[in-house]
């Protein structure tokens, strides 16, 4: 599916500026004074991830895409992050390439996402830092956690069945503490039932996420920050008409994990 869409010509989820929620929220996202270490799933060639890498405060950024062409068209477009293909003969996905992107403070991982996080979490650690300049020193932690998550596309990208098992996967990849930036799409008000179920991007409301979070061990809190009306131009409006969505809402969440490591 996601390498056919690749192939066309036209990529509705890929934005060319930096989404704004992450510019507003910066702050409350990226909390330490350095050394932030984020985590971008289902990262394709976001501009959010350049962004991230430039930030003086965090040390690294590792984004993960099972479409290779999205690693290289990223490389491609920000040669100053100086990211080079590595060959590994270890990999998150029998399928992929075994190929790895390193940069300057950036890393993308070409394979599938939920092989990755099923990963032992010393066999993840590794393969996230592998062949990289990046300090393996884990602040007195037991693994390579993550101070932040970055999930502007991934939840709305996944099968609604997994998303129980993605809820508690990021639990594990984040530290104590550690804070997740979550951006969902609402299809508010729709003509007919498919038009809700439809997808990816699939729908997700406020009532359907802390569901998901709140019942999750791991989760401290589920604050939404905001909702933006996604339809705000005529052209949005016609293009989601024709898929039977009349109302459409980016919903942003901050959700925080217990500051205990036990989940």
């Amino acid at each position: 599916f996601w390498a056919a869409r690749w192939s066309g010509a036209a990529l509705g989820w890929h934005k060319r500026d930096v989404n704004p929620h992450l510019q507003k929220y910066n702050d409350l996202f990226v909390e330490k004074d350095e050394g932030n270490r984020i985590f971008v799933p289902l990262c394709g060639k976001s501009v959010d991830m350049a962004y991230l890498a430039s930030n003086p405060k965090v040390s690294h950024v590792v984004g993960v895409d099972i479409i290779k062409q999205a690693a290289e068209e990223f490389a491609e477009d920000h040669p100053t992050l100086s990211l080079k293909e590595f060959q590994t003969d270890e990999s998150c996905d029998s399928t992929s390439s075994n190929s790895i992107f390193h940069g300057d403070d950036i890393t993308i991982i070409v394979g599938d996402l939920f092989n990755l996080l099923q990963m032992e979490s010393d066999e993840r650690s590794k393969y996230v830092t592998l062949g990289s300049t990046v300090s393996t020193e884990y602040d007195g932690l037991t693994s390579y956690l993550f101070d932040s998550i970055y999930d502007r596309a991934s939840m709305v990208a996944i099968d609604p069945s997994l998303r129980n098992d993605y809820a508690s996967y990021m639990g594990d990849i984040l530290r104590p503490g550690g804070v997740m930036l979550l951006v969902t799409l609402d299809r508010r008000k729709v003509t007919n039932d498919a038009a809700k179920s439809d997808g990816p991007p699939f729908s997700i409301d406020e009532s359907e996420v802390r569901q998901l979070y709140e019942s999750q061990g791991w989760v401290d809190t589920v604050e939404l920050l905001e909702e933006v009306d996604d339809l705000t131009s005529d052209d949005d409006k016609k293009r989601w008409e024709k898929k039977g969505v009349l109302e459409l809402h980016e919903l942003v969440f901050v959700i925080r994990k217990k500051t205990s490591e036990s989940k």
